[in-house]
């Protein structure tokens, strides 16, 4: 079960489920989809090295460079072109380069957080070994017995790769009318963030649940939400109606406090703002 971070807001809960903001549970990439996106990555750098090399050339005919400065101009072509080029990617983009973009992966960190330069350095220079001086294959070989299929850059920067989820829009949720009456009275608390998200993953997919499984699951929620409201919902609502006016006000409230909290804001910077004594 997908479990909601501690300083999840419900505001948005109900909008969207993204990898990042909600899911926890992150799905290691395949290593063939890792390659593919690693070859793409790869042309890349040769296309960077090519550039390069062509520039040195030139240089080297037109001003007639010693040999020995040749030779060392292009030791640092090859480790900007294959080091330096993809650390700037990885470090601007927050995880992501061009052949992840083209297969929507991305490198995070084990908990799911977003990289830093630290991560991306050790992942760069780890590749200069398992990546290129031995073509490939050692790195191949670790993301397919790895069980998170991680290579030892992983490894040793503490990320993964992930298959990045695709966004789920959500249509608002309203209050059922016949739930109107008994909410605008009703006192409700905080419910706990896993069950909250159980109500709203629920309410978002209770469509493609057989009918039966479906009623015997929204009478479980109702059960367990109806412990944080006061007084009882009528027995003549429906659970899954319940749920969704539980969720409507929850989702009101909140709303409510952020406006007030805006507005104090504003109302601070406001006086912040103010010219003193009328100058």
């Amino acid at each position: 079960m997908s479990e909601l971070p501690v300083n999840v807001q419900r505001i948005s809960d109900e909008s969207f489920i993204s990898g990042e903001g909600v899911k926890l549970d992150l799905k290691p990439a395949s290593p063939f989809v890792r390659a593919a996106a690693f070859l793409i990555d790869l042309t890349l750098y040769v296309g960077a090295f090519f550039v390069l090399f062509c520039i040195l050339v030139t240089v080297t005919f037109d001003q007639g460079l010693p040999q020995t400065l040749v030779r060392a101009i292009f030791v640092i072509i090859i480790f900007l072109s294959f080091v330096v080029l993809p650390f700037v990617i990885e470090v601007f983009t927050h995880g992501y380069s061009l052949g992840k973009w083209a297969f929507n992966l991305k490198v995070v960190r084990r908990d799911g957080g977003i990289i830093t330069a630290r991560h991306s350095f050790v992942r760069a220079m780890t590749a200069i070994v398992e990546t290129y001086m031995f073509l490939g294959l050692l790195s191949f070989m670790s993301t397919v017995f790895s069980p998170r299929a991680t290579r030892l850059g992983d490894i040793a920067a503490g990320t993964m790769v992930i298959q990045v989820p695709e966004a789920v829009f959500y249509p608002p949720l309203v209050m059922p009318p016949d739930c109107a009456e008994w909410a605008s009275h009703a006192q409700v608390l905080p419910i706990p963030d896993e069950l909250h998200f159980e109500c709203m993953n629920f309410l978002h997919n209770n469509r493609q649940i057989l009918d039966q499984l479906r009623l015997s699951i929204a009478t479980s929620l109702a059960g367990r939400v109806s412990a944080f409201v006061s007084p009882k919902p009528p027995t003549n609502i429906h659970p899954e109606r319940f749920l969704a006016a539980v969720l409507v006000v929850l989702r009101d409230r909140e709303y409510a406090k952020e406006l007030k909290r805006q507005d104090i804001l504003e109302t601070r910077r406001q006086q912040v703002e103010a010219v003193p004594f009328e100058v």
